[in-house]
């Protein structure tokens, strides 16, 4: 074989990779985003396939990084529904609306956990 020889380069097999990529840099920052980039990206490593049983490197890689940006997106989606139930279990749902409310409310929950915590769970 060549070396000079260039191999066939497949570009939904590169999208896939590159989809891949932005969509763990997404998922942590916008979980939505990173579930949308994350599917894209396994749809094209799909299509790269072709007819042939076997998916290229590439798109093998975008494959396996799209499914851990999938699950790191549905984990952070996950654990902000939960804490936005717990917060309004706690302090009600005025306390979400303001800011300053919720950040005070915050302080005095943290201020309790404190004083149980030096004087052996009974209060000072």
């Amino acid at each position: 074989m060549d070396p000079l020889q260039q191999t066939k380069q497949n570009p939904m097999a590169t999208a896939a990779l590159i989809l891949g990529f932005f969509a763990i840099g997404l998922a942590f920052i916008i979980p939505i985003y990173g579930l949308f980039c994350g599917c894209l990206s396994i749809l094209f490593a799909t299509l790269s396939r072709g007819s042939s049983l076997r998916m290229p490197e590439k798109a093998l890689a975008g494959f396996i990084t799209s499914a851990f940006a999938i699950v790191i997106a549905l984990l952070l989606f996950i654990a902000s529904l939960y804490l936005q139930q717990f917060l309004t279990q706690q302090f009600g749902a005025e306390a979400l609306e303001d800011p300053a409310s919720l950040q005070k409310a915050l302080d005095e929950l943290l201020r309790s956990y404190i004083d149980k915590l030096q004087t052996g769970g009974k209060g000072l």
